[in-house]
């Protein structure tokens, strides 16, 4: 009985540790003050959980597919704090970086921009699922110490550098700031 109690507690701490990696857990943050931006964007509207954007994202995708170009890098502006809206409330604007808008897009999508500005960037090579966890406490941390204000919805922008390799996608966090 012993000795598979501590074989399933050697497997649990196992597959957290694997789980942990795998995720980017044990990966770097580097965070700079930039000057990023105008971006143009094909977006479509989300109203509830962040956790759900990525079947938004996947449409937008698709209909750029469609018209024979591929998304290098798809983002996500949320409107919201979590913190502060109810789940079910929260908005978000989510879909591709675009050199130029179809001519035929789908009602649903519209053409926006995000604005050049001053951000804050974070860089983080790990999983999306894990950066509220990761990186928005840091960025929160070096805020405070650098003394500035968030003045803005947070965005990030996801680019997959291969299809092939699970590990191979870099997501930038940008938070436009303002000196406190």
């Amino acid at each position: 009985m012993r000795y598979i109690l501590v074989f399933v507690v050697v497997m649990v701490i196992s597959f957290g540790t694997y789980l942990a990696t795998y995720l980017g857990a044990f990966k770097g943050v580097e965070i700079s003050e930039v000057k990023q931006g105008p971006f143009k964007t094909i977006y479509i509207e989300h109203v509830g959980p962040y956790h759900k954007v990525n079947k938004v994202i996947g449409r937008v995708e698709a209909f750029m597919a469609s018209q024979g170009t591929v998304c290098q890098r798809t983002f996500g502006e949320y409107l919201d704090n979590p913190r502060e809206v109810e789940e079910a409330r929260l908005r978000a604007k989510v879909g591709c970086l675009i050199e130029t808008m179809p001519a035929n897009a789908p009602e649903e999508m519209k053409e926006g921009e995000i604005p050049a500005r001053d951000y804050v960037q974070a860089v983080f090579t790990g999983s999306p699922g894990i950066g509220p966890l990761k990186v928005y406490p840091r960025v929160e941390q070096y805020m405070e110490q650098k003394k500035l204000k968030q003045a803005g919805a947070g965005i990030e922008i996801y680019e997959i550098h291969s299809i092939t390799e699970k590990a191979a996608m870099t997501t930038t966090y940008l938070f436009p700031v303002i000196p406190e």
